[in-house]
């Protein structure tokens, strides 16, 4: 049986909702920052048309993007929760 480490960083926003940046702990985020929802993310790829490729914790839990294409629905691309 083998393991497979993921790596899994941490998404926050500043209040300003514009600025996303991606830190591997709380400590380097400081005060002025919240865990990001998927709905940020999602919102931060639809400004920038940029994705994380790596795991990210939000504040709904760990998610990665996700692309399929589909018969009803075309293509789909979203982040979705995966612990």
């Amino acid at each position: 049986m083998t393991t497979q480490t993921i790596e899994i960083k941490k998404a926050f926003i500043t209040n300003n909702e514009t600025q996303f940046i991606v830190f591997e702990n709380e400590m380097q985020a400081g005060f002025k920052y919240q865990l990001a929802s998927i709905e940020d993310l999602h919102n931060y790829v639809s400004v920038s048309g940029e994705y994380f490729t790596h795991s990210i914790e939000t504040s709904e839990g760990v998610v990665r993007w996700y692309t399929e294409d589909t018969e009803d629905f075309g293509y789909v691309c979203e982040y979705r929760v995966i612990n």
